[in-house]
């Protein structure tokens, strides 16, 4: 889906792939980041926010590595957003701040208190239960942990997978309940998705977000100060002014780090995609190629047209794989449903493939759902100073091997 803007905008990316892999520096299945670009879109982003007088917590699934980090945080600032206590640890680890942890998987009972003892900014809670977890977890340290409650309403949009959270008819009746508590204090609210999907039109808040208003107004009410009105979803340039005059104190951008929300594929946004996978022909069964699969599993089609159809370039070489585009079947023959992705599947259909060759896709990915998928950081392709920093596993463990 974003294979065209890449060749477009970022091609030296797809070159740089091609001449790492052939050159048996990266391995197959692998996400190759483009670091000097990423830092950049990540100023533009924070400088988009401090325009509209945004707070940032950043999220890092969709490109989970622990090397990245350092192109995007400012240091001694709590600002991350970590969707589960693994990503949470990754962070942690590599020296940078909590921000927000919680607000699509909550922290399990067994793991509060190695979170809690990071000292993360806000935790959110979807029910009483968590919250008197999370007390007593924080009295045991000392600590009294801010937190966000997840609000849902009846017209709001549920992800498959992702439902949960306080009802609106109930939440007068919850926070009385969580107001009981020691060690917890309620700061905020916050909701997933904040802003459609709208197959890259123009942004527009959701259902989801104007329910996380209402419930905010009548936590003011109840006497509760309000620091955080938390929006994740569709974070770039392009959304800040909305999210800004919608009423939102904080947003989460993630693809929009490597220039990868639906909005960057209609609109010419200062984002420049940054981010390629990168796999192997294996072998050739009738007419079809199989490349090395791993990481097809993450691959994020929210908010793109259901039209699009993915395809890859396949070469050996910078000069023979721009023009050498192959449609992708999926993975399995007519786009079967698989138990693991073994393989990515192209169709031939008479063009020239090999076994050994390249194959560069540029969807949007979540990396930390993969498989096994590696990830790599570079620096330099632009400028032709090429620099490898370092290949990782899919545990964020540097593999030795590569630098």
């Amino acid at each position: 889906m974003f294979l065209e803007k890449l060749k477009e905008i970022n091609p030296s990316l797809i070159k740089a792939g091609v001449y790492l892999h052939q050159n048996g520096f990266i391995p197959p299945n692998t996400y190759l980041l483009d670091a000097d670009q990423i830092e950049k879109n990540a100023g533009y982003i924070k400088e988009e926010a401090k325009k509209w007088n945004l707070k940032i917590y950043f999220m890092f699934k969709q490109i989970r590595n622990p090397q990245i980090y350092n192109f995007v945080l400012d240091k001694n600032i709590p600002q991350t957003v970590c969707v589960d206590t693994k990503g949470a640890k990754v962070v942690w680890e590599s020296g940078n701040l909590i921000g927000h942890v919680g607000h699509l998987v909550q922290i399990p009972d067994s793991e509060i208190m190695d979170i809690l003892l990071m000292k993360p900014e806000v935790v959110t809670v979807f029910t009483i239960e968590k919250a008197r977890k999370i007390s007593y977890c924080a009295k045991k340290i000392g600590r009294v942990q801010n937190i966000l409650l997840r609000v849902n309403g009846e017209n709001d949009i549920q992800l498959p997978g992702m439902e949960g959270g306080i009802s609106e008819k109930h939440i007068e009746k919850t926070v009385k309940e969580i107001n009981k508590l020691n060690n917890v204090k309620i700061v905020g609210v916050t909701n997933f998705p904040a802003m459609y999907y709208t197959n890259n039109k123009e942004p527009k808040l959701s259902p989801n977000f104007y329910t996380s208003l209402r419930c905010a107004e009548k936590l003011s009410k109840m006497g509760i100060e309000i620091e955080q009105i938390n929006a994740p979803g569709n974070g770039c340039t392009l959304t800040m002014e909305t999210y800004s005059k919608g009423g939102a104190t904080h947003v989460e951008p993630g693809h929009g780090i490597t220039g990868t929300t639906p909005f960057a594929l209609n609109y010419k946004l200062p984002e420049v995609p940054s981010i390629i996978y990168i796999s192997e022909v294996l072998h050739i069964y009738d007419d079809f190629a199989y490349v090395m699969g791993g990481g097809f599993g993450a691959i994020d089609v929210l908010g793109v047209s259901k039209d699009f159809k993915m395809q890859a370039l396949v070469g050996d070489n910078k000069d023979n794989i721009f023009n050498n585009n192959f449609d992708f079947e999926g993975c399995a023959i007519g786009n079967k449903k698989v138990l693991m992705d073994y393989h990515g599947i192209l169709k031939i259909k008479g063009k020239k493939v090999k076994v050994g060759d390249t194959a560069i896709f540029g969807f949007r990915p979540q990396t930390f759902a993969t498989r096994c998928a590696n990830t790599a950081i570079i620096k330099g392709c632009s400028t032709g100073d090429l620099k490898l920093l370092g290949v990782y596993d899919h545990c964020c463990h540097r593999l030795k091997r590569w630098p």
